[in-house]
């Protein structure tokens, strides 16, 4: 101590909570991808301002925003296949890719759901899920 009574050299301790419902809360609100870009504006604006204050937001934050990314970007994809595909009708080749691309497209659309779903209750046991088919655009 010195004359103001101040320590001098203070040890800084870790200030990071535990705090696994905000993480899985930020599982679970990739759901609002069925409202619009609700899905990955709030894991965005969770991560964002959590980061700092919870243990292991950065993490999950980052990589259900990959997560989210990558489901995106094959959603574009599949988009534009579908299109191709119906454009492809007029000339009977493209029923066959119809058919093929809503077989692909159920699946795509449950792992919208599924994942996140075992995602957050994932995080609310205080565990990390790994999301497969995702890209890392976030490191």
């Amino acid at each position: 101590m010195n004359e103001n009574n101040l320590i001098e050299n203070p040890i800084i301790k870790n200030t990071l909570k535990e705090d696994h419902s905000t993480l899985a809360l930020l599982h679970y609100s990739q759901l609002l991808n069925f409202f619009g870009f609700f899905g990955i504006i709030i894991p965005v604006v969770l991560w964002s301002t959590k980061k700092n204050e919870i243990k292991g937001m950065d993490q999950h934050g980052k990589h259900v925003i990959n997560y989210q990314l990558s489901m995106l970007l094959y959603g574009v994809i599949y988009a534009m296949l579908f299109v191709i595909s119906i454009l492809l009708t007029f000339v009977f080749i493209g029923f066959v890719f119809i058919i093929i691309l809503s077989i692909l497209g159920i699946p795509l659309a449950l792992l919208l759901i599924v994942y996140p779903i075992i995602g957050g209750i994932a995080a609310s046991k205080g565990e990390f899920y790994n999301y497969p088919l995702t890209i890392k655009f976030i490191r």
